[in-house]
């Protein structure tokens, strides 16, 4: 297993919300694709950031693309930077799988992996992939995520795509009629925009987008 770690992240600044995130010390965000981080997650993570949270993000991947040579790996890790710094996380790290290839390794195997990357945290949050037809790294994130959480003994979060996402990806949504289930949260999305526009657009085969975009003022999480 290789990394390439991004560090040196200012924290953001703390602001005043009416429904702010799961209260939690430190934090870690397991993710599949580094365009999971802006334009899934930015929105929760720049929440977390502002309440006091110490985020730490891991991706599990590179670029979704083919990249034989890896030339673009170093300019996936800085762009990484430049979002990870308007979210307010404190440290970011991009873990050398293939992206469409996380299938094939075992859950606990990547568990271990991203504890071994991790400092301690109290907290693990992830997209959500329980719904029919997620995407295999999205659901290969999820269960690792949710195996550290185990090991850990500690919340692991799931960020839930809005309605309007899953009905334009022709998903049906996650917890339909279980608003008791959620968590809301305020989220700041000129801050999770700014991030988007670190990175170039995803591939048109990138399973961000059926999670939708960044749209209304709140994200919503569950308890995996």
């Amino acid at each position: 297993m290789r990394a390439t770690t991004v560090i040196d992240v200012a924290p953001a600044q703390g602001r005043t919300t009416t429904c702010p995130p799961p209260e939690s010390r430190r934090l870690l965000v397991v993710c599949s694709h580094p365009f999971d981080v802006t334009h899934a997650l930015g929105g929760v993570i720049a929440a977390f950031a502002a309440a006091g949270t110490v985020v730490q993000i891991v991706c599990l991947t590179h670029d979704p693309g083919p990249d034989p040579e890896r030339r673009r790996r170093p300019g996936d890790a800085a762009q990484l930077l430049q979002a990870t710094r308007l979210l307010g996380a404190r440290e970011a790290v991009l873990l050398d799988h293939g992206a469409a290839h996380l299938q094939w390794n075992p859950p606990e195997t990547l568990a271990c992996e991203l504890r071994s990357v991790a400092g301690p945290v109290d907290a693990v949050l992830t997209v959500d992939a329980r719904a029919p037809g997620a995407h295999p790294d999205l659901v290969r994130a999820m269960r690792a995520a949710r195996r550290v959480g185990a090991r850990l003994h500690c919340p692991v979060y799931g960020w839930v795509p809005g309605p309007e996402a899953a009905a334009a990806a022709g998903v049906p949504p996650l917890l339909a009629g279980r608003a008791d289930e959620m968590i809301p949260v305020d989220c700041d999305r000129a801050r999770q925009r700014a991030a988007i526009a670190c990175q170039g657009a995803p591939g048109a085969e990138d399973p961000v987008l059926s999670l939708g975009g960044a749209d209304g003022p709140r994200d919503l999480l569950t308890v995996l």
